[in-house]
């Protein structure tokens, strides 16, 4: 049987999640601050969980508990989910069949990131951009149908431009691509990279609001974390600094 995990503290199924390699600078900040539900098969011996964040869910310890496929029969369609093992991989898709949705990812190591070779990017912004932070009424202004990392995961523009960091480049005074903070965090975080108007891309813009936001990071001593959803991110990635491709997949399954 699944429950809600609804106790404040989340230190007795946190231990269960540390076998995720990736998607941890999501899981833990979500376990430590209490944002998400939480279901497990047990609220006094827990051995499995679901950590369910808006459109992302985390499934975590022993899949072959009797209730494991419960848990995983829980989620809607079109929501992501992921395991830490290829145990929980062959459930999902055991009990999801053809209805099976796969989204390829590449998890890239931040080891060798070099703030030298991130302020060289600085001097490539083109004539006519200009680069900055965003303050709370650029954050307002912005199309959350563009950015939906913003009210999916913290809420509301001034949630974010309290829990968040996002630099951006401007074009006649509008914003035109810019580089965040994919979720609240608390040392780590996951960085989400858009430029709106295809008038203004190629032109290396995402590179260069990504090197900003990396710079102020490694300064303050977080770790920005790259998990590509694409080969042109994986590219990008990598001239950043990042290296060690790492693919994985995460899966949702497709409505009836």
């Amino acid at each position: 049987m699944i429950v809600e995990w609804t106790d404040k503290d989340r230190s007795r199924i946190r231990p269960l999640f540390e076998a995720h390699r990736r998607g941890r600078t999501v899981i833990f900040p979500a376990l430590d601050q209490g944002r998400g539900i939480v279901w497990v098969d047990s609220i006094e011996e827990p051995t499995i969980a679901r950590l369910h964040l808006t459109v992302l869910n985390a499934l975590a310890g022993d899949s072959s508990s009797p209730a494991a496929e419960e848990l995983i029969r829980m989620i809607e369609p079109r929501q992501i989910v992921f395991g830490h093992d290829e145990d929980w991989t062959q459930l999902i898709k055991k009990l999801w069949g053809e209805r099976l949705g796969v989204l390829s990812r590449a998890l890239l190591s931040p080891e060798s990131l070099d703030i030298e070779h991130l302020k060289n990017f600085r001097h490539q912004l083109p004539s006519g951009y200009t680069l900055q932070r965003m303050g709370l009424e650029d954050i307002r202004r912005l199309d959350k149908r563009t950015s939906m990392h913003i009210p999916t995961f913290f809420g509301s523009s001034k949630e974010f431009h309290e829990k968040g960091i996002a630099f951006c480049i401007k074009y006649a005074g509008e914003v035109v691509s810019m580089a965040s903070t994919f979720t609240p965090f608390i040392d780590s975080f996951e960085i989400q990279v858009d430029t709106f108007d295809k008038q203004h891309r190629r032109k290396g813009l995402a590179t260069i609001v990504a090197a900003a936001l990396m710079i102020h990071a490694l300064e303050n001593g977080w770790v920005p974390q790259w998990d590509a959803a694409n080969e042109e991110s994986i590219k990008l990635a990598l001239k950043l600094g990042y290296t060690n491709p790492d693919r994985w997949e995460a899966y949702y399954q497709k409505p009836p």
